[in-house]
């Protein structure tokens, strides 16, 4: 008993010596997480009245984010020159109102010292030239000295941020550090090394935060959220008690489920299918998603020329014969589809639709088949709520809409999986090698679903259900994988038949992933947290990203074959994802599509080993919970998917503008469209977006209006590395030309659905004002960034 007593004692030292080494850790860390020397050429928007050549003048003001009411200070570093015959710069200082300090600028003393008291936020220091002069005749600006740099710091060699900063960072290190020591404490292998996250993930922590970008926690929120749960899960395992011989759950499972199981998943999969298939006409004929448009062409050009050569390969051919065979079968049994939807009947107008279709269908067989794999892997429950928590995620629903591969991608990989585990675990070889087929049928939906092959490749293993694999199946594995070609060429054989346009295309495709899209992000910017923080989360809903990681934890922590299978699924195809440059807004979650299902097996593993654990007792309230709000999310935004604001918007002009307008227009997609002529419209190529919304530009358009759509200026605010020159061209638009309307959907846009409408007069548009502070940040007068600097030079390159 003393002795266990002593145990708990050093375990909490130990947790007061880790706590000391996570308040460190965050002090510092978040103290040089942004450059602390800056230039006026540099000035990212601290500086006001201060321009790019750096002369203080009467009212200028430096504007500081974040910091501590105490032990800052502000060193700033002058240039003493002055026209000849006058006295040195005299300045007073003033923070948050008070004067702090008044001091001269000489050439002995060119660096001055302004201590960072009060409370305000942002923190506002603010200069009063005490004996100014007039800089020139053309230049009537007050100015005193100019400043070649700031730095801020403290006693202690780096600012100390606010506590609305420091409290929760280093609330959220220390719950780290504390899981992981139990962890360690808990497991037999590593209990000796308990204390090592004692000081190791202090010191991750302290190398994490200091790229914690002028001390934004976004992306580093993520990355804590991720380990934060793996690590909980990896505890919380530790208190299950491992499963009999006799409970194994991953035996296999006799087709008849039973009565009650069969009733479940078809009630799951109607829900799921009637998700999927509600507003699958919305746009239409309107072609509000820019992705379909090349596909319904690469069709058509089948239909004109008699053959099934796509002549487009930028993605496999799959999804193309299906659509066409769908729309096909539409138009031999004569399904007027068209006097449904409000469409016209010909062979393109409605094979927007009938691609559409494909989509639906493949997200419903998507969740039949997570029960599938779910029901052999682990229990039919857990196949149960993995079907139920996949039909749900907006996600998942929402691009279960559109003409794209992402859906087609995910069934055949399910399917792979599915048939993959039957023959394993029944011994039929003869399935292996349909596996095989099935792997290249899903590289022939999308070329990430080449990874498929590598699944096929961990029969033996599966098999075995060891890491020692069986070696009576690696023959027949190799036989599989052999096959997978013959699966690709199956459903996209021009790939050899007209294999000029299929290299070309597939090697543009390929440069295309690795050098980017509008604005290029690489993985390591974002700590490989990107598509986390911005696709998985959003696409799933908060709690059901939890519940999955701690299932993913719990599996990490068991350490099965088919544990460790699905947690090499979810990295198998988000690690890539965050790899490739190309993450283009709207929608980039797409890429991590086909995680999904493997994320609810693991969210319903969790649920349902929860009920063995120390936290049984939550399980009624958790279950109901991670179902319902991916649930109510996907509702709200499908009740607004027919609907669409451009349609809204296009009704409001017709009603409320004078006939023959001249309206501009950004991409065509993105905006309302009009039948009858009702205005004149002209739409702004795509590529010079940016450069036509320029003050002289609108100018000299000769428009009556202007419509901007998020999906097209959205991901200059909300993608990371976008550059501040973009941002501030659209800010001019936004807050100088008149707004008429702004139309958005309640619950907001998400995908290719709803974007947010904003109708601005030009002829109303106050062009001279704006013509005047534009030619004052060139001069210098107003402040103007680096990179409205670079762009005087070279305008628009950002955006090809």
């Amino acid at each position: 008993m003393k002795s266990e007593e002593v145990s708990v004692k050093d375990s909490w030292r130990a947790l007061v010596f880790g706590g000391l080494l996570c308040a460190i850790a965050v002090v510092f860390g978040l103290g040089w997480s942004e450059e602390q020397k800056i230039t006026p050429a540099d000035s990212k928007g601290l500086f006001e009245q201060i321009g790019v050549d750096g002369w203080i003048e009467n009212g200028s003001q430096i504007r500081l984010n974040d910091l501590a009411p105490f032990a800052n200070r502000l060193d700033l570093t002058f240039d003493a020159w002055r026209p000849a015959g006058l006295e040195p710069a005299q300045i007073a200082a003033r923070v948050c109102g008070e004067l702090t300090t008044t001091f001269t600028v000489t050439r002995e003393a060119p660096v001055h010292r302004v201590a960072l008291r009060g409370s305000c936020e942002p923190r506002v220091v603010e200069f009063e030239v005490l004996n100014p002069f007039v800089a020139s005749a053309r230049d009537r600006r007050q100015v005193g000295a100019r400043m070649l740099s700031m730095e801020v710091g403290s006693r202690l060699f780096a600012p100390i941020r606010s506590a609305r900063i420091l409290i929760p960072a280093f609330s959220m290190l220390l719950l780290l550090t504390f899981v992981y020591f139990w962890w360690f404490k808990r497991a037999p292998a590593l209990a000796r090394l308990a204390h090592v996250p004692l000081w190791l993930i202090p010191l991750c922590g302290w190398m994490l935060l200091q790229h914690a970008d002028d001390a934004s926690m976004q992306k580093l929120v993520g990355l804590w959220m991720l380990f934060a749960c793996l690590g909980a899960g990896m505890l919380l395992g530790s208190f299950i008690p491992a499963a009999t011989p006799g409970q194994d759950s991953s035996a296999p499972r006799s087709s008849n489920s039973g009565m009650l199981w069969g009733t479940g998943i078809t009630a799951v999969v109607l829900l799921g299918a009637g998700l999927r298939f509600w507003g699958l006409s919305f746009g239409l004929p309107s072609n509000y998603h820019p992705d379909e448009v090349p596909k319904i062409n690469a069709i058509m050009r089948m239909v004109e020329s008699g053959t099934l050569d796509p002549q487009y390969f930028l993605h496999p051919s799959f999804l193309l014969y299906t659509s066409y065979f769908v729309n096909s079968v539409i138009h031999w049994f004569g399904i007027p589809v068209d006097a449904w939807l409000g469409i016209p009947g010909d062979f393109r107008s409605t094979q927007f639709f009938a691609g559409r279709i494909v989509s639906a269908l493949a997200g419903t067989l998507s969740v039949f088949l997570v029960y599938r794999i779910g029901a052999r892997l682990f229990a039919r429950e857990v196949g149960l709520t993995g079907a139920f928590l996949l039909a749900v995620f907006p996600l998942h629903v929402t691009c279960s809409r559109y003409m794209k591969e992402d859906a087609l991608l995910t069934c055949m990989l399910l399917l792979t999986v599915s048939v993959l585990l039957r023959a394993v675990q029944e011994d039929k070889r003869g399935w292996l090698w349909f596996a095989g087929i099935l792997a290249g049928m899903t590289a022939a939906s999308k070329y990430s679903g080449l990874l498929a092959v590598g699944i096929v490749a961990t029969a033996p293993w599966l098999r075995s259900r060891s890491f020692r694999p069986d070696w009576s199946y690696v023959a027949p594995t190799v036989g599989a994988v052999a096959l997978s070609p013959l699966g690709f060429l199956l459903c996209t054989p021009y790939a050899v038949l007209n294999s000029a346009v299929f290299l070309k295309d597939f090697q543009s495709e390929r440069n295309h992933m690795l050098r980017g899209h509008t604005i290029p992000i690489d993985s390591w910017s974002q700590f490989w947290m990107y598509h986390f923080w911005r696709s998985v989360i959003p696409g799933t809903s908060t709690i059901a990203t939890v519940a999955g990681l701690i299932g993913m934890g719990i599996l990490l922590w068991r350490r099965r074959i088919e544990d460790l299978f699905i947690v090499g699924l979810v990295l198998m195809f988000y690690l890539p994802a965050e790899w490739v440059k190309a993450k283009p807004e709207p929608q980039p979650e797409r890429y991590i599509f086909p995680c999904l299902p493997f994320l609810a097996l693991a969210a319903g593993e969790f649920l349902r080993m929860a009920r063995q654990s120390p936290i049984r007792t939550l399980v009624p309230l958790l279950i109901p919970l991670v179902i319902a709000v991916p649930l109510v999310r996907t509702v709200q935004l499908a009740s607004e998917v027919p609907d669409d604001t451009r349609d809204q918007m296009a009704q409001w002009m017709i009603q409320n503008l004078p006939p023959g307008s001249k309206v501009y227009l950004d991409w065509k997609p993105y905006a309302p469209r009009f039948w009858n002529g009702e205005f004149e419209i002209t739409h702004i190529p795509r590529a010079k977006i940016l450069e036509k919304l320029e003050i002289d530009d609108l100018k000299s358009s000769g428009q009556d209006y202007l419509v901007l759509s998020s999906l097209f200026y959205d991901r200059y605010f909300s993608q990371p590395l976008a550059a501040k020159v973009f941002q501030e061209r659209l800010r001019t638009v936004f807050d100088r030309v008149p707004i008429v309307t702004q139309i958005e959907a309640p619950h907001g846009t998400y995908g290719f659905n709803n974007p947010r409408l904003t109708l601005f007069s030009l002829k109303e548009a106050d062009f001279a004002s704006l013509e005047h502070e534009w030619a004052l940040k060139q001069r210098g007068e107003l402040p103007a960034t680096s990179n409205e600097l670079k762009a005087q030079f070279a305008w628009g390159k950002g955006d090809q």
